[in-house]
């Protein structure tokens, strides 16, 4: 057996010079024709991250901000956290000389060149979203940054980037060189704290729940009509916790749907719930009333994203001559748990961009996705979109 093993190993060793090259070319191929962001791209880009404080109202962590302001730039690329992008991904290449508009990349940590001569970056920490450098004292114990540029591909949306660099958004008399020069003075001392002020970022992991037998979503059950909220098989009259579990059950079965790709419809209100209850049924003929109480982390109503409250809202149930009752909404809501909220909207932000960059829909979904990372928690546990 020993032998077998040795020869094994012998094979490995003679083949391993002519299988390495024959790798490292294949990969170096798929490289062959991506464009790198050019220094006047990332001036154009590094200008645009240095307002991010001006334009986002909410406080993404690091790689979320990152993500989100590239995205808006027209860059695309899937998300990743800060510890899988200093490892390295196939939309950015590592780069010795960083030019501005690239990612300086921590173990934990990811921003913006700002200014490579001044060595300044922008990023989000716990208290806030601050320009500094990565020659003061608490980056330097960090170690050095690794420096990664943007691979143009496919998915880059030229025609934002060329607004960006049209300064469309930009003060006119600022340039990318004045906009570093007026917040220099935004640098922190050498002495602050910032190693405790660093904000790291990770994954959350899912929470699912199991589907009781007498409660079915519309898309298992094939009513797809826009209004229907819950359906729920069964001869009696469901439960309040029936009701409840049916509504949460078919809000995640929307959520697969909306994270697999498809469009979110923000023609129609939406809710984004934390919490909900049946405090009233009230039926009569088999078809009849149901109020919710829901604590909402979000909502939708006319084209608004409006903040977080505890709402009533009223469902009308009936029971289908197949034995089915079904639960809808007279103003054709979409219900969509918290739990999935970042996970939707980072997908819907990314499509839009993509199809209608400038659309009221666009901005609706972005508006709905900052309003989400304002409500993430202060803890390095974050939810991850891959």
């Amino acid at each position: 057996m020993q032998s077998v093993i040795k020869f094994g190993l012998v094979v490995l060793s003679l083949l391993a010079p002519t299988i390495g090259p024959a790798a490292r070319a294949a990969a170096a191929d798929d490289y062959a024709d991506t464009v790198l962001l050019s220094p006047e791209q990332g001036e154009a880009v590094a200008a645009f991250a240095a307002q991010s404080e001006k334009r986002i109202r909410s406080k993404p962590d690091c790689s979320h901000l990152v993500h989100l302001l590239y995205a808006r730039a027209g860059l695309i690329y899937p998300y990743e956290d800060s510890r899988v992008l200093y490892r390295g991904v196939s939309d950015f290449k590592r780069v010795k000389t960083p030019q501005p508009g690239d990612l300086a990349v921590w173990l934990g940590h990811v921003g913006i060149v700002l200014s490579p001569e001044e060595k300044t970056f922008v990023s989000s920490v716990r208290s806030g979203i601050l320009i500094e450098s990565w020659t003061a004292p608490h980056w330097v114990r960090r170690g050095r940054p690794r420096f990664y540029r943007y691979r143009i591909g496919p998915e880059a949306n030229m025609n934002l980037l060329a607004r960006i660099m049209g300064e469309d958004k930009l003060p006119p008399t600022e340039t990318p060189t004045s906009a570093r020069n007026a917040t220099s003075s935004q640098l922190p001392s050498s002495t602050s704290p910032a190693t405790d002020d660093v904000e790291m970022d990770g994954s959350q992991a899912e929470r699912d729940e199991s589907s009781p037998q007498d409660a079915r979503s519309s898309e298992e059950r094939g009513h797809d009509s826009v209004s229907i909220v819950a359906t729920i098989s069964q001869h009696q009259m469901p439960s309040r916790r029936q009701i409840v579990t049916a509504i949460m059950e078919n809000s995640k079965a929307s959520a697969r749907k909306l994270i697999a790709g498809q469009a979110l419809d923000v023609a129609r209100p939406f809710s984004v719930f934390s919490r909900i209850e049946v405090e009233k049924i009230k039926v009569k003929h088999e078809s009849g009333w149901v109020t919710l109480q829901l604590s909402e982390t979000m909502c939708a109503e006319d084209g608004r994203i409006l903040p977080a409250r505890t709402m009533e809202r009223e469902l009308s149930i009936s029971r289908h001559s197949d034995g089915i009752w079904v639960i809808s909404d007279p103003q054709n809501r979409t219900y969509l748990g918290a739990e999935q909220a970042l996970e939707i909207f980072e997908r819907q932000a990314q499509l839009s961009l993509q199809n209608a960059p400038n659309s009221s829909s666009t901005r609706i979904v972005v508006k709905a996705l900052d309003r989400v990372y304002d409500q993430q928690p202060g803890t390095p546990q974050r939810a991850a979109i891959r």
